[in-house]
C-alpha cells in the first residue's frame, strides 16, 4: 500500500470514528460521576471552595480546572461533552497516525470497547489520561532529542487520574531502566545531564502535585476515605483482583465476583494470558519493564484500595497496547542475550523455544483480543443508543417541558439526584444534608435518610412557608411512606436506565393544612 493510500485510509478512519462518537455522545445521558465534577465547577462559591471540594472527588485537579474554565463560557453541560469528544478524537487521531500497528489493528482498536465507548461517550478525566499516554508513546522514539518533553507529558499524565499517576510512575521507571542499561541496549547517543536533571524536577513536581490533590480530607467517606486500605490477605479478594486482567482484555465473557468457581477458573485464565504476553515481551526489555511494572501497579492498587469498574482496570488494556507500541522502537535483543548466557544450556534451549513460540503466536492472541474488544464496543455503544445510561436527562426534560422547574424541588438520594441538578441548572434540596445543593461531597455531613424523614422535611418546609405552595419531590425509588397531611401525586416515573439507581419517580406534593 502506498503512503498516499495509507494517509487516505487514516483520514477516513478518523472521520468515521469522529462521526460515530459524536452521534453517541450527543445521545448519551450523563450520570452522576460525569455531572458531579461539572456541578462543583459550576456552583463552588470561590476558587478555594472549588479546590477544597475537588479533594473529595478522589482525582487530581487537571480535568476539574478544564470544567471550571468551561463553566465560565456556559452553564450548559453539553460543552463538557463536546470537549470530551474532541479529546477522544485527538487521542484516536494520534493513535491512527503515529502508532506502528497495521491498518486492521488500528481499525479494531479504534472501535473497541474502551476507545469507542468507555473513554469517548462517558465524559470523565480518563480520556485525558489516555491522550497523555499516547502522546508519550509518540514522542518516546525521540527521547534522546528531548527528555524534557517526555517529562512534561508524564507530569500532565500524573494529574489526570490516579491510574495514570501509576502509569506515569511506571513509564518514569522504564526511562530510568533504559538509561541505566543504554550500553547493553546498544545506545550510543549521549544525553545531556542538565536535561536529565530538569526532567526529573518537572516529573517530581508533577507527581507531587497529583499526590497532594489525591490525598482525601480527614472526613472523606469516598471508598473508605484515607484510612481504608485492604492490607490483609483474602483469597476471595485476590481472585477478584486477578480476574480484572481478564475483564480488561476480554470484555465479552465477564466472570461473576460472587461465584468462587468462576473466580478460580478465570483467575487461571488471567494469569495464563498475562504470563504469555509478559514472556513475549522478554526480548524487548524496555517494553517488558513497562508492561510488568505498569500492570503490577494497577493490580496491587486494585487489591489494596478499589476493585473498580471497567474504566478503572481498563488501564491494563491500555498498558498492553502502549507496551506493543513502545516495543516497536527496539530491534535489538542484546540485554536479553547477555543474561541468557548465564543460564544452563538445557534450560536455555527450552526457555528460548518457549519464547520463540510465544512471540510467533502473540499476534494471533492480540488479534483475538482486539476482535473481542470490538464486539464489546459495538454492544455497549448500541445499548447506549437504545437504553439511557441514566434517566436523569429524560427526567430533567420532563420537568422543564412541564414548567415544573419553577417549584421548590426536594430530591433523594442526593448523589443520584445530582445529575438532574446538572441538567436543570438548578439547586435541589437534599434531605441527606438538609440544605439546598447540587454537587455531593462524600463526607460525614451526609446522613442516610428514609421516606418518613423526607416527608418530615417537606412538612417542615410547608410550615415555614405558611402558604399554599406545591413542591416537587424526586426520588430514585418508589415512595413507600405517605402522610395524611400531604397530598402526594405521582406525576411520572422514568425507570429505563442502565445505571440501576438512577431511575426516578417525580411526585407533586401539596399540603392539606394550607388549603
Amino acid at each position: 500500500m502506498s503512503l498516499k493510500q495509507n494517509k487516505k485510509i487514516e483520514i477516513v478512519l478518523i472521520i468515521t470514528f469522529s462521526f460515530i462518537t459524536l452521534i453517541g455522545i450527543l445521545n448519551h445521558a450523563m450520570w452522576r460521576d460525569e455531572l458531579n465534577g461539572w456541578l462543583i465547577a459550576r456552583d463552588s462559591s470561590s476558587f478555594f471552595d472549588f479546590f477544597e471540594s475537588v479533594k473529595y472527588e478522589g482525582h487530581p485537579l487537571l480535568w476539574y480546572f478544564l470544567l471550571w474554565f468551561l463553566n465560565k463560557i456556559t452553564a450548559n453541560p453539553i460543552i463538557m461533552q463536546i470537549v470530551h469528544w474532541l479529546i477522544s478524537v485527538a487521542t484516536i487521531s494520534i493513535f491512527i497516525i503515529y502508532s506502528p500497528f497495521n491498518t486492521l489493528q488500528k481499525i479494531l482498536f479504534s472501535f473497541g470497547y474502551f476507545p469507542l465507548y468507555e473513554y469517548s461517550l462517558i465524559s470523565r478525566n480518563y480520556a485525558f489520561g489516555i491522550l497523555s499516554i499516547f502522546l508519550f508513546c509518540t514522542y518516546f522514539h525521540n527521547k534522546y532529542k528531548n527528555y524534557i518533553i517526555l517529562a512534561f507529558i508524564l507530569a500532565f499524565m500524573a494529574n489526570t487520574n490516579a491510574y495514570c499517576l501509576l502509569i506515569s510512575i511506571a513509564l518514569s521507571i522504564t526511562l530510568i531502566f533504559e538509561y541505566y542499561f543504554k550500553k547493553h541496549l546498544g545506545y550510543k547517543v549521549e544525553i545531556k545531564k542538565n536535561h536529565i536533571f530538569l526532567s526529573l524536577i518537572i516529573l517530581i513536581i508533577g507527581v507531587s502535585i497529583s499526590v497532594f490533590t489525591l490525598l482525601p480530607p480527614v472526613d472523606s467517606t469516598l471508598q473508605g476515605g484515607a484510612n481504608q486500605w485492604f492490607l490483609n490477605f483474602d483469597i476471595n479478594r485476590l481472585l477478584q483482583t486477578v480476574n480484572r486482567i481478564w475483564r480488561s482484555y476480554v470484555m465479552v465473557i465477564i466472570p461473576s465476583d460472587s461465584k468462587i468457581l468462576d473466580l478460580i477458573f478465570f483467575s487461571f485464565l488471567s494469569i495464563s494470558l498475562f504470563g504469555c504476553i509478559l514472556l513475549s515481551f522478554i526480548k524487548k526489555p524496555v517494553a517488558f519493564c513497562f508492561f510488568l511494572i505498569g500492570s503490577l501497579e494497577i493490580i496491587i492498587f486494585t487489591y489494596i484500595k478499589f476493585l473498580g469498574s471497567q474504566r478503572h482496570y481498563g488501564h491494563l488494556y491500555i498498558i498492553l497496547i502502549s507496551s506493543l507500541w513502545i516495543e516497536n522502537n527496539y530491534d535489538d535483543e542484546k540485554l536479553y542475550k547477555k543474561y541468557l548466557e548465564n543460564i544452563s544450556f538445557r534450560f536455555l534451549h527450552i526457555f528460548s523455544k518457549t519464547i520463540e513460540i510465544l512471540t510467533s503466536y502473540r499476534k494471533y492472541l492480540i488479534g483475538i483480543i482486539l476482535w473481542l474488544q470490538v464486539i464489546a464496543g459495538m454492544v455497549a455503544f448500541s445499548r447506549d443508543l437504545s437504553i439511557p445510561y441514566s434517566s436523569s436527562k429524560m427526567t430533567a426534560n420532563f420537568i422543564q417541558q412541564n414548567n415544573l422547574d419553577n417549584y421548590h424541588i426536594f430530591g433523594s438520594e442526593d448523589f443520584t439526584i445530582a445529575p438532574i441538578s446538572g441538567y436543570l441548572n438548578k439547586k435541589i434540596y437534599y434531605p441527606e444534608t438538609k440544605k439546598m445543593g447540587s454537587y455531593v461531597l462524600f463526607n460525614n455531613s451526609r446522613q442516610a435518610t428514609n421516606d418518613l424523614e423526607i416527608i418530615g422535611e417537606i412538612e417542615k418546609y410547608f410550615v415555614s412557608k405558611n402558604k399554599n405552595e406545591n413542591v416537587l419531590l424526586i426520588l430514585n425509588h418508589s415512595l413507600i411512606e405517605y402522610s395524611v397531611d400531604l397530598d402526594i401525586v405521582l406525576l411520572k416515573k422514568f425507570t429505563k436506565s442502565f445505571i440501576y439507581n438512577e431511575k426516578y419517580y417525580i411526585y407533586l406534593v401539596k399540603s392539606h393544612k394550607n388549603d
